[in-house]
């Protein structure tokens, strides 16, 4: 049975999905890879655990913990609205959510007391990306993330507005490059939760935490990135030895 994190159920063509990231490797998935099931064929809830149990048309089966339902406004009340008309009382998805809220919270708050201002922390394995938070100012932020579709490869951006951008390509077999971080970031706090190997740049990241200093020598600069907050980008290089006219 593989368990996700960050799961909620979608409709496709008038049928449910379940969507979310494997939290371990197996010989089906890389951790932290985003999947979409096949169809949900039934639906268990296993209220002493506080989970779902989700088996699908394929004969798969997947682990759902309360705790990690998809809890931001959107995925959640997809999730509600679709578990409902699989037959799951709206009380039990309400909990999940709840307890989805009290487990970020309480996250958070440790966080702050681990981490220092300045630290991007990313949790991974390796097939992405599964969170992401920056402390500033002694708070713990968490960056969503954008996906942006370029003509040749995606990228993805994480940004807190005029205070954090960190930017990478798409991984490829648990191998991932960035292209922009924002002078803000002086550490990578990287939280590796799968069992293989991922590389960021270069740098290996095996199991467990492992810090990475941001230095002049392995500081991405932002090639083409002229929207970047704190961008070093082509544009901006050019743009500032010209005198612009009124």
């Amino acid at each position: 049975m593989t368990k996700l994190a960050k799961w909620h159920v979608e409709e496709i063509l008038e049928n449910f999905v379940l969507g979310g990231f494997p939290v371990k490797d197996d010989d089906r998935f890389l951790a932290c890879s985003s999947i979409l099931t096949s169809m949900i064929d039934t639906v268990e809830v296993d209220e002493p655990n506080k989970a779902f149990i989700f088996h699908t048309m394929s004969g798969s089966e997947y682990l759902c913990p309360f705790e990690d339902i998809r809890w931001t406004d959107r995925f959640a009340e997809f999730s509600k609205d679709n578990l409902e008309r699989l037959n799951i009382s709206r009380a039990f998805v309400d909990e999940a959510i709840k307890l989805a809220h009290e487990k970020e919270s309480s996250f958070v708050a440790w966080l702050e007391k681990e981490i220092f201002n300045g630290d991007l922390f990313i949790e991974i394995g390796a097939g992405g990306i599964l969170n992401v938070y920056f402390k500033y100012e002694d708070k713990v932020h968490r960056l969503s993330s954008q996906r942006h579709m370029g003509m040749f490869k995606d990228s993805y951006l994480y940004q807190l507005s005029g205070i954090v951008d960190f930017r990478h390509y798409e991984f490829i077999g648990g191998s991932v490059n960035t292209y922009h971080m924002s002078d803000s970031i002086k550490r990578l706090v990287v939280n590796n939760i799968g069992s293989r190997p991922v590389t960021i740049d270069n740098v290996v990241y095996k199991h467990g935490v492992t810090v990475t200093r941001i230095t002049e020598e392995n500081h991405p600069e932002g090639l083409i990135s002229p929207d970047a907050f704190n961008g070093k980008s082509l544009l901006r290089d050019f743009m500032e030895g010209v005198d612009l006219l009124d």
